[in-house]
């Protein structure tokens, strides 16, 4: 499917000026070079701008030769696209800047709506509406929430964390496949830390941040062991994976879940355990017509016109 043309006929959504090579598919390239960009210009700018998402752990994984494997396993399933925004992160403080940047930067603001507000996202729409930048400010609220403030935000780049990248998948309480696969890829070629090293995701700030202590902490706990555990479980499927990949993943998946089992837990979090499932532990998250994916096209009466 070619992703773009259909978009322009079900939205009337006009493409400005893109290249007849493209074929109706902006390529991976130019999400990575446009990404690269904004990131690199807005630290210039004085704003912390972090990439996260399928885009933010597909950059992770180019430097380890898994690009055959990535486009094998099609994490949009027949689409010849593999990317479709821009997803990306900032603290609460620079909010404003971020607005005053990305204005500069020629991409038109969507006006805040309830949906947008309630869930701490600007969302920014590309001048010739070739994508959107999702950027959530001071955290990311979807099915658990995950904070973001500079100290964490500086730990790497262009990207968030693997710590934050890995959580942005596993804490989805209803995993699609392209969140199943980025989140195998993420675990492939980077090891399993207890610290804040670089190319490894820390699962001992994971555990001792958000899945032990509170009753929220519980849920959140639970979901990500959960889906972890169905990974692993569904593992043998995947044929475009070998077996040593499978078993990369399975190790790491064990390495994970045993110390998340063992991590002290507080009193809260015990009791709130013994509650389990049978009360809902996450928060329902808004589709992808409210604030997210191209059904923000549809209310393009919500952008506003960049200011000179």
């Amino acid at each position: 499917m070619v992703i773009l043309i259909s978009l322009q006929k079900k939205e009337g959504v006009e493409l400005v000026d893109l290249p007849e090579e493209w074929g109706g598919v902006i390529p991976l390239h130019v999400f990575i070079e446009e990404a690269k960009k904004l990131v690199f210009e807005a630290e210039k700018a004085g704003v912390l701008f972090r990439l996260l998402g399928g885009l933010a752990i597909r950059l992770h994984v180019q430097p380890h030769g898994l690009e055959g494997l990535y486009k094998s396993l099609k994490r949009l399933g027949d689409d010849e696209i593999e990317i479709t925004d821009i997803d990306g992160a900032i603290s609460y403080k620079d909010m404003k800047g971020m607005d005053k940047f990305i204005g500069k930067m020629g991409y038109i603001k969507r006006k805040p709506t309830l949906s947008s507000t309630a869930s701490q996202r600007r969302i920014y729409l590309h001048p010739k509406n070739w994508w959107f930048i999702d950027c959530f400010y001071g955290s990311i609220k979807f099915n658990h929430d995950i904070e973001l403030d500079n100290s964490r935000l500086k730990l790497d780049s262009p990207t968030l964390p693997l710590a934050e990248l890995f959580l942005g998948k596993t804490q989805i309480v209803f995993m699609n496949y392209k969140d199943l696969v980025d989140t195998m890829m993420l675990l492939i070629p980077h090891k399993i830390s207890y610290s804040d090293e670089p190319e490894a995701i820390n699962i001992k700030y994971i555990g001792e941040k958000y899945l032990s202590k509170g009753t929220y902490a519980w849920g959140f706990y639970h979901t990500v062991t959960t889906n972890l555990a169905k990974i692993k479980d569904i593992l043998p499927s995947f044929n475009e994976l070998n077996e040593d990949q499978k078993m990369n993943i399975s190790t790491k998946i064990n390495e994970i879940l045993e110390y998340f089992s063992q991590i002290e837990k507080n009193r809260a979090w015990r009791a709130r355990a013994k509650i389990g499932s049978t009360k809902k532990w996450y928060r329902p998250v808004e589709t992808t017509q409210t604030v997210g994916e191209f059904g923000i096209f549809s209310g393009k009466h919500l952008f506003e016109k960049p200011k000179p």
